[in-house]
């Protein structure tokens, strides 16, 4: 470990106690194969090099960054999406967090102001596609040290790490609480590591991508294999197929949760791009139907309804007339007795209130 690293990580210790605990916490690695740093939540990886050219200010604001990655908890969330614009998607999530604690980042940050207040997954959604690829890119585009898949991704520990890690982002906290050294701007987002709250976007991607098919396809050759004179197929999954989302209706849903409803169902059209969305609008029966595609957006309609809750009435219709729904998502407050025989297809509630239902997947937002 360099001298510059040491001190560079004594001083984010004493001015800013709430990163230079958790900075603590991270077993230094010097990494002559990258360019700049990374860390996985128990490593801090850097290249010495790299790190020694950097200004005194700019070593502690990339101590800083990749603390960030940990406390976004960023190490756990890529799933399958792509490393490299799932990098730059977290560097601008956290960026502008990091200047509002007044720290210096190295040349190169990712910032936009049109980022701001979104978390990676929204982020990652709309990044546009660079010339030639992401995989063209750097690891590190952002130049302030990567972000990389947790250990326990592979040995099945994540449900342990994150609560050790959530139990020291908290203590952490505290101390620099009392110290009156906690950054103001990131009061809210330690108020929800605190309360932790189910982040249903992520179990409604996991919930439509468990119910899609992939497959092989001669259309789009395996690129890894052209250079060597073979034309393989690759693994294709163009979308989703034909989903349904209800919305209940019922005079129980206030107004601003059914407008919410319209984001949602934008949402899974942008992020999951189902071949079509057959959208109803059910209370004690079906009020009406609109089928939506990409090219439906912007979304619009008046919810027409507002009187008591059945689901049946809405299962049933998509049963009769959609046999290709592959599955349903129910924006509901679950207050009814009324669900029918359960179907065929999956089917995932999106709730605002608590509840039960004899058959799918309950979602508490």
């Amino acid at each position: 470990m360099s001298q510059n690293f040491t001190n560079a990580r004594t001083q984010l210790v004493l001015n800013q106690p709430f990163f230079g605990t958790l900075c603590l916490r991270l077993k230094p690695v010097e990494r002559d194969d990258m360019d700049t740093g990374a860390t996985d939540g128990v490593h801090l990886f850097y290249n010495p090099k790299w790190f020694d050219k950097l200004q005194p200010l700019e070593r502690i604001g990339f101590l800083a960054h990749e603390v960030m990655h940990v406390v976004l908890m960023h190490i756990f969330r890529r799933e399958e999406r792509q490393p490299q614009k799932w990098n730059v998607a977290c560097d601008y999530a956290e960026n502008y967090l990091l200047k509002q604690a007044n720290f210096i980042l190295p040349k190169g940050a990712l910032l936009d102001e049109q980022y701001n207040d979104m978390n990676a997954e929204e982020i990652y959604n709309l990044l546009p596609e660079p010339e030639g690829g992401w995989e063209s890119l750097a690891a590190d585009f952002g130049n302030c040290g990567a972000v990389l898949d947790h250990p326990g991704t592979d040995d099945g520990s994540i449900g342990k790490a994150k609560a050790e890690l959530t139990v020291a982002i908290n203590q952490a906290a505290e101390s620099a609480r009392k110290a009156g050294k906690l950054p103001g701007s990131l009061e809210s987002i330690l108020d929800e590591i605190k309360e932790p709250k189910v982040c249903w976007k992520q179990v409604l991607a996991r919930f439509l991508r468990s119910n899609n098919t992939d497959d092989f396809s001669w259309q789009k050759p395996n690129r890894r294999f052209i250079g060597q004179g073979l034309y393989l197929p690759s693994m294709y999954n163009p979308s989703i197929d034909e989903i349904a989302v209800v919305s209940d209706t019922s005079g129980s849903r206030t107004d601003e949760e059914l407008n919410q409803d319209l984001a949602e169902i934008s949402s899974i059209i942008l992020d999951a791009n189902p071949t079509k969305v057959h959208f109803l609008e059910v209370d004690t029966e079906v009020q009406n139907y609109t089928e939506y595609t990409r090219e439906s957006l912007p979304l619009k309609t008046t919810m027409t309804g507002r009187g008591g809750t059945c689901f049946s009435p809405g299962i049933e219709y998509i049963n009769e007339n959609y046999p290709n729904v592959s599955a349903l998502v129910y924006l509901t407050d679950l207050e009814s007795n009324d669900f029918g025989d359960r179907p065929s297809y999956p089917v995932l509630w999106i709730t605002t209130h608590e509840g039960e239902a004899p058959y799918g997947e309950i979602i508490k937002i």
